[in-house]
């Protein structure tokens, strides 16, 4: 009779070690599971940040697009910022610098997993402008897509002004 209750004890024991360690492993597998939502918003604002508030001549530019652009006279004022002087290529029509611009300035604070669209959408004539676009996966297949909307206005000089437009940052995954 004794044996019997000392089995009764260590059968009790597993099956009490195997709920706890099954309610472990669901709790665990329940964060990592959870999408990186909060930290993709974060990173779509800091983007666009960065863009908004680092002048052209702080920003370490890997490809070295911008002493390109320097040399050749296409940064007609240094202490722009990253998103003004894209959009001023953009409205001077210099869309191929534009794209090798934000290329260069995206990809490298960027891991490749993500996808990036950054659209400048003109209200007055209605078109929309991709600037550059980087997709590993489809918009429509990804877990999330989070955008960032900034306007853009470019004073060129006294008399010509650009905008008021939206600048569009998406990113993807």
């Amino acid at each position: 009779m004794k044996k019997r209750g000392a089995y009764f004890f260590v059968l009790d024991a597993l099956i009490g070690g195997a709920i706890f360690l099954i309610s472990i492993i669901l709790i665990i597998g329940s964060y990592l599971n959870t999408p990186q939502t909060l930290q993709a918003y974060e990173t779509t604002e800091d983007i666009m940040n960065l863009l908004l508030n680092t002048k052209v001549t702080e920003f370490q530019d890997p490809e070295r697009i911008i002493s390109y652009l320097a040399k050749n006279g296409y940064i007609t004022n240094s202490e722009q910022t990253l998103f003004e002087q894209i959009s001023e290529l953009h409205y001077k029509e210099e869309h191929q610098l534009a794209y090798n611009l934000t290329k260069s300035i995206l990809n490298s604070i960027l891991e490749e997993q993500y996808g990036i669209n950054y659209t400048i959408y003109e209200k007055k004539s209605g078109i929309n402008t991709t600037i550059y676009n980087r997709s590993g996966e489809s918009i429509e297949n990804s877990n999330f897509m989070l955008s960032s909307k900034k306007i853009t206005f470019l004073v060129a000089n006294e008399t010509t002004f650009f905008g008021p437009d939206i600048t569009e940052l998406r990113v993807w995954n």
